[in-house]
């Protein structure tokens, strides 16, 4: 049987690597969009559907052990979601496209807004999440107000969410290091992580 805590600092060390590389492949495709875009995109998609799966599977390893496994499971499910939709956006029409990536960004807010509520004593943590949440509600807002915009524009939005998306992974996952080492308190089992 696995401990908890050793599954939650694997958690961690794969927030902080998965946030790593999705900031570094989104941050080429800013930098060099026309040869670099496409393949950032499909390569940003399978990295979220690989470590969404790895973050549902150390949710099932704690749930015996940790009382907010769920929202372990929640960010795990919404990240392997993330990377499907990311993979497979370009094979669909473009309207429906677009309704299931902006009802994605809408459901990750609510994600984000729970997590919000289950750490809501710790006010930096809450506001963080409130603020990503916020974030995703924006996205969503701006490509219903421009559904015109070109496939590449759309791509471009992507590409710097990715890079946003990735420095957020590695606040959380350095957060949550950080609460796992700090000897004040025995286990993150009586708080719940923040998720997005």
């Amino acid at each position: 049987m696995t401990s908890a805590n050793r599954e939650l600092h694997r958690l961690a060390q794969s927030l902080v690597w998965r946030g790593s590389l999705m900031a570094l492949v989104g941050g080429g495709a800013l930098i060099w969009p026309e040869p670099f875009l496409v393949a950032a995109m499909v390569i940003v998609g399978v990295l979220a559907a690989l470590f969404g799966i790895y973050e549902i599977s150390i949710a099932v390893a704690i749930r015996d052990r940790v009382p907010s496994w769920r929202m372990v499971l929640a960010h795990g499910s919404a990240v392997l979601a993330f990377g499907l939709l990311t993979v497979e956006a370009p094979n669909l029409t473009f309207s429906l496209a677009l309704a299931v990536i902006v009802g994605w960004f809408l459901v990750y807010a609510v994600v984000a807004f729970a997590g919000a509520a289950a750490v809501w004593s710790m006010r930096s943590v809450r506001w963080a999440l409130i603020t990503w949440g916020l974030v995703d509600i924006a996205v969503a807002a701006l490509a219903l107000a421009f559904p015109l915009g070109t496939m590449f524009a759309l791509l471009g939005v992507g590409a710097l969410y990715a890079v946003l998306f990735g420095i957020w992974q590695i606040a959380l996952g350095m957060w949550l290091r950080r609460r796992l080492e700090t000897p004040a308190r025995e286990s993150i089992r009586h708080e719940p992580a923040p998720v997005h």
